[in-house]
Order: structure tokens, then sequence, then C-alpha cells
């Protein structure tokens, strides 16, 4: 098992003294593409992309040195902390945490963010995530490949909402987007992204399968 394993949250500003020593003693570094290329990264660490956290947890397990996990935002917030500490991998995890990309679309956005509602859209459950949005008022949605935007509006079909879509939230090509939920699904959306949903109430939910 790895020494240490330090969870570094990153938010697009400058990592803090407490990430960039953590960095600096790294053996092997898990993240993804634009974690990795981050110039903290020592150039003799072990680099694996972070594509399923289960696999990357195997390897961090097997590790013998300090393993950092890079992620965006706040990873304890719907994030990798919660995959990590999963009993079959028996990893203790530090965490050094950012602000959360939820916590960063409401502030683009100008808004309060204490009366959201927070989910996690996935491709193989997207009709959890719209029934939320269907059922409250302001929805904060963290979306997925394949569970973006775009698909969001095509499931919410006739019932319109507002639409606040952050696009790669702390990063140059960051975008904030603002439009009703019906022209939503004519666009191509960069990942990540998060979606603030705003609008109506107590609408019945979606009814199916995944």
């Amino acid at each position: 098992m790895a020494d240490r394993v330090t969870v570094i949250g990153w938010d697009g500003t400058p990592l803090t003294d407490a990430a960039r020593s953590a960095l600096a003693a790294a053996t092997l570094v898990a993240g993804a593409a634009h974690h990795l290329a981050l110039p903290e990264v020592p150039p003799g660490a072990e680099r694996i992309r972070l594509g399923s956290v289960d696999l990357a947890a195997r390897r961090i397990a097997q590790h013998r040195g300090t393993a950092v996990v890079l992620a965006d935002g706040d990873p304890g917030f719907f994030g990798v902390v919660r995959a990590l500490r999963a009993p079959e991998h028996g990893l203790e995890v530090e965490v050094v945490t950012a602000v959360s990309s939820v916590a960063a679309a409401f502030a683009r956005a100008g808004m309060p963010w204490d009366d959201a509602q927070v989910v996690v859209a996935h491709s193989r459950d997207l009709r959890r995530a719209v029934n939320v949005c269907r059922a409250h008022t302001k929805v904060a949605v963290l979306t997925s490949p394949g569970a973006g935007p775009a698909e969001l509006a095509l499931l919410l079909g006739p019932v319109h909402r507002t639409f606040v879509i952050c696009e790669a939230l702390g990063t140059e090509r960051e975008q904030v987007t603002v439009l009703t939920s019906d022209k939503a699904a004519d666009h191509a959306w960069r990942d990540p992204n998060v979606v603030i949903v705003i609008g109506g109430s107590g609408i019945t939910p979606v009814r199916g399968g995944p």
C-alpha cells in the first residue's frame, strides 16, 4: 500500500503551499489529462490517467511510495474521496480541498445556493437528475459524458427551465451560457460542465427505465 495518499482539489487557481508540497514528494500522480499537465507534477513520478477510479485505487494500493490524486474542485463533495475510501480499497487519504465546481458555478451566476438541490447525472440513470430538476426550483447538476446539458434538456422535453451552463470552470476555456432548456439540445457542450437549472416546481416525474 502507498505510504501516503493525498487527494488534491484544483479549481484553476494557483495550488496552495500544502498541495505543492504533497505533489513535490509524490512518486505516483493520478488525475485527468489537464491535471497531469500541471507543471508542479514531478517529471519522475508515475502518472495514471484517472478514468476508472476503482482501477486507479487498486494501482495506488499496490504502490510503494507517496501517491497524489488530483481532482477538480472539492474532491469530498460528490468526488473521488468516497470511492478511494471504499472498504475494498483500504485507502486512508489526506485531502487538500478547493472550491467545489457547484460553488464556483453559482458564483459565476451571481446566485446564492443555500436553497439549491445538487444531483449527479449519469448516462445510465439520467432520469433521476431530470426528476430532481422537474420537482425543484433551483438545482445544480454535475454532469458526465453522455449525461450533459443536451441530454438533460431532451429528457425534460416540454418542461421548460432556464439553464446556466458553466463549462470548463477555472480554465482558460471557461464559458458561462444562459439559455432556455429547449435550446440546450442544439449545442455541443464541453466537458466538464455544471448546469444550474432554474424554474418550476411540482412536476410529475419521468417514468421508465434507464
